[in-house]
């Protein structure tokens, strides 16, 4: 009998706690139903909300934008909650597209209302739209000019500790053309990479990088990624004992003397640098001018080296330079 009533208090245990649990998925579930039912509800009902949509002008190759276009517009749009939620986060097809090619020649200024605007507005068919900001634009149209300008590389390389940039960042190509109004070019003289940061190098790099367009609507950039190349080496040291001085631009002036007439220099590079370089045809030189100029009888000697190699340091950082007169000094 004992043993009876324990496993009946146990059965009723279990069914209490399974009768708890299914109230609490009840709850759960009427909970998420009503919540299904709200946003149901909700999202067919009307609303009006900001849409930004991407503007894009279309013009002939020979033409240019003289003025400065803003990228996007903002269009004040009411439709169901459905059709805005699908606008703001699923709709990428939608833009502003305005055809200017067929223009006549003599046409410089276009003035864009916002009945053309709206005409213009793609993949909103569901929405009605109530306005738009800017509500109207002045376009500027003039005949394009072009002009190349060097493209400069907006790159910076983190090295690996020990290793090297061997010369300069190269393009290929280096070059670009632009084409827009010439007011605009003529300030413009040069043109840059994208950022870039790569980390942690340690050998030779070679990628694709787009060109940086910052004037999309009135300036056209040919080509659009230019390919950029590094040397990178293991980096190393030479020290250079006895390195003669030498007078160029002329010779010594008579009286004028000199000291110490050989430097020390110690240079850095990478190892195949390094490896190839000839140390026989390092000098240090001083010209006649400096020598003719000089009031201080200190004189800073040039190293020429190549460019892939870095001067570190001279030793002495300086020569003496003294006048002897009447024998003496």
């Amino acid at each position: 009998m004992q043993e009876s009533h324990t496993i009946g208090s146990e059965l009723k245990r279990i069914a209490q706690k399974v009768v708890e649990k299914l109230h609490t998925v009840g709850i759960f579930l009427s909970f998420i139903i009503a919540f299904a039912l709200w946003l149901y509800v909700s999202l067919n009902n009307q609303y009006t909300a900001y849409i930004t949509v991407p503007l894009e002008i279309l013009i002939d190759d020979d033409r240019a934008i003289e003025n400065i276009i803003r990228p996007n517009i903002e269009a004040e749009v009411r439709s169901t909650g459905w059709d805005l939620f699908n606008l703001i986060y699923l709709n990428n097809s939608k833009k502003c597209i305005v055809d200017l090619r067929d223009l006549p020649s003599t046409m410089h200024t276009y003035e864009l209302t916002y009945s053309k605007l709206i005409q213009s507005i793609s993949s909103m068919e569901k929405a009605e739209i109530k306005k738009t900001n800017p509500e109207s634009i002045t376009i500027h149209i003039a005949n394009i000019s072009r002009k190349t300008v060097p493209i400069i590389p907006d790159i910076s390389l983190i090295l690996r500790q020990g290793f090297t940039l061997v010369g300069d960042i190269e393009l290929n190509p280096n070059l670009a053309e632009i084409k827009g109004f010439g007011g605009i070019l003529d300030s413009i003289n040069s043109v840059s990479t994208i950022y870039r940061e790569i980390k942690d190098v340690h050998s030779n790099i070679s990628q694709n990088i787009p060109i940086k367009d910052t004037l999309p609507k009135i300036i056209k950039i040919n080509p659009t990624k230019t390919n950029f190349q590094a040397n990178v080496q293991l980096k190393s040291g030479l020290m250079m004992e006895q390195v003669p001085i030498r007078i160029t631009n002329g010779k010594m002036p008579d009286g004028h003397q000199i000291m110490p007439l050989y430097v020390k220099i110690y240079v850095e590079g990478g190892v195949d640098e390094l490896a190839n370089f000839d140390i026989t045809t390092v000098i240090a030189t001083l010209t006649q001018n400096e020598i003719n100029n000089d009031s201080t009888g200190l004189i800073v000697p040039t190293i020429q080296l190549p460019k892939n190699l870095k001067l570190v340091s001279i030793d002495p950082p300086y020569v003496y330079h003294y006048i002897r007169k009447s024998g003496k000094l």
